[in-house]
């Protein structure tokens, strides 16, 4: 390798790094619209999404025929689609679902994919990653219908904390979610039980 290659992949890798550092620095607008002023970032969702995927693959590997599917989910794949997952609000911040509602869904999608495309152009593998993301934004793999799951739970997870905090205007995160996991659909109906 050429000290002029690797001077791009260093400036690509640290370039990310910043783009991930900004996620640190983000709050879910969601919850700040919700009255909750102390709340998670960005990046604190995501460990949580990412650190949830591999329990929840881990837990459907051990009867993954039971669950419906075809195959295992491979873990690691899964996992990274979690990491990506959302990477881009890096740049378009983090749109809460009525802002989200209101853009519509090709707009949103339209932005997405493009500031994704923008952190990653750069870096060795930005192909692969974005046909990663592609695949999450589509959920168009058991890994990728695993990460939605897992990102709904994630985040009704941390409304029922916020609620167990005090917080009382936090109903429209408990709706609307569509499971394709019955492993996810029954955790959310134990947390629904314990909310009440």
């Amino acid at each position: 390798m050429t000290t002029e290659s690797q001077d791009q992949i260093d400036s690509a890798v640290l370039s990310l790094l910043a783009q991930a550092s900004i996620l640190k620095r983000l709050p879910r607008t969601g919850w700040l619209l919700n009255g909750v002023t102390s709340c998670e970032s960005v990046a604190d969702h995501t460990t949580g999404v990412a650190l949830l995927t591999l329990a929840l693959a881990g837990a459907i590997n051990a009867d993954w025929q039971r669950a419906g599917l075809e195959r295992p989910i491979d873990t690691g794949r899964a996992v990274m689609l979690a990491i990506l997952h959302d990477l881009a609000e890096s740049v378009i911040t983090d749109l809460p679902k009525r802002s989200a509602q209101l853009l519509g869904s090709a707009a949103k999608h339209s932005a997405e994919t493009a500031a994704l495309t923008a952190i990653l152009a750069d870096l060795p593998s930005a192909d692969d990653y974005a046909t990663l993301w592609a695949e999450y934004d589509a959920t168009s793999s058991p890994e990728a219908r695993l990460v939605h799951d897992a990102d709904a739970l994630e985040m009704v997870h941390q409304a029922w904390q916020y609620a167990r905090a005090g917080h009382r205007t936090l109903d429209e995160f408990w709706h609307g979610h569509r499971w394709h996991f019955r492993l996810c659909e029954h955790l959310f109906e134990v947390l629904q039980n314990l909310s009440t």
